[in-house]
């Protein structure tokens, strides 16, 4: 019964994905807030306890821009200031418009998620579109304290790394470094869940953001296993995305390759530059499709099972798992 459960939400969300394509569009600027799931968590925390463990050294980058408004590195021209601010209003603006559109896209496609959940059928565009702008500025405040908090743990990994990385590598410190690290995965893993089932409050049953944040962390509490559970499978997903994404880099650049060689016996560089630029293009252009696809995807897994814990309440696999052997 509860594999059925999992399945089904696997089923339909890949049916949504795949056959209602303009959504597409609405998954590349979605994907740009990252993947709902624990792998923008285990990313960042993992980089900041390996290669980024100086990451807290990051917070002294103001004090470079202080040192060269001190030595004049900063002094412009009045031309030079107007195309300074002109460039600023630009990637300001720029910024604006893909937050907007990112926020806006992760909206609807929640909620395109619950209609097609609800009545399987194929959801209307424009509907979703008008629920993610109507609640733009709540899942903006949901994201922005979901990013903060995640580099906020990364900065305390960060730091608790420091010691190994500069001082010396010690049972005590190693064992501060692995407290921490363990720690701020479990933490961030409950904010992402939390972060998840608010939006899926907000955009589904039009709750305020105070009162969608209570019902997630009550949801939370009483499908904690099942979060964890659904993490695990969208994040066994994300690592077969992975495999497709390494093969599909062979395929592209095996006739890259065979441009290379020709580029080679005719000591052609431009042969050599084209053949790199158009396996780039393409592969780019990829990787575009297919995270757009997935964010589709693993939207509608988080939006179908978050609809069955509210509503019915689903029971872990696990548990199901062990009461039957035990009964058995």
């Amino acid at each position: 019964m509860y594999e059925s459960i999992y399945r089904r939400a696997l089923r339909m969300s890949w049916d949504l994905a795949w056959h209602h394509k303009f959504l597409w569009v609405f998954g590349m600027f979605a994907t740009i807030l990252g993947q709902m799931g624990i792998l923008e968590l285990l990313t960042k925390v993992g980089m900041a306890s390996s290669t980024y463990a100086l990451f807290p050294t990051w917070l002294a980058s103001p004090g470079v821009f202080k040192d060269a408004a001190q030595n004049g590195g900063m002094a412009l021209s009045t031309d030079g200031w107007v195309w300074f601010v002109c460039l600023l209003l630009i990637f300001v603006s720029l910024a604006a418009f893909f937050i907007f559109t990112a926020v806006s896209s992760q909206g609807a496609l929640i909620r395109a998620s619950a209609q097609f959940s609800k009545k399987e059928t194929l959801p209307s565009t424009s509907d979703a579109w008008t629920a993610g702008t109507k609640h733009f500025w709540k899942l903006l405040g949901v994201n922005v304290i979901k990013k903060l908090i995640l580099v906020i743990l990364t900065i305390f990994v960060g730091w608790a790394t420091l010691p190994v990385v500069v001082v010396d590598v010690t049972t005590g410190y190693l064992i501060i470094s692995l407290l921490v690290f363990i720690l701020a995965a479990v933490v961030g893993m409950v904010v992402s869940f939390l972060a998840i089932y608010t939006a899926g409050y907000i955009v589904v049953e039009e709750y305020p953001v105070v009162k969608a944040i209570e019902s997630a962390w009550r949801l939370f509490l009483s499908h904690w296993l099942v979060s964890a559970e659904v993490a695990l499978l969208v994040l066994f997903f994300n690592f077969l995305i992975g495999l497709i994404a390494v093969f599909a880099l062979l395929v592209v650049f095996f006739p890259v390759l065979i441009a290379w060689m020709v580029a080679a016996l005719t000591s052609s560089a431009a042969l050599w530059m084209a053949g790199l630029v158009v396996g780039l293009i393409f592969f780019t252009l990829f990787i575009i499709f297919l995270g757009s696809v997935f964010t589709v995807f693993t939207t509608s897994v988080w939006t179908n099972l978050f609809m069955k814990m509210h509503r019915e309440g689903i029971r872990s696999r696990i548990v199901h798992v062990l009461s039957w052997r035990k009964g058995k």
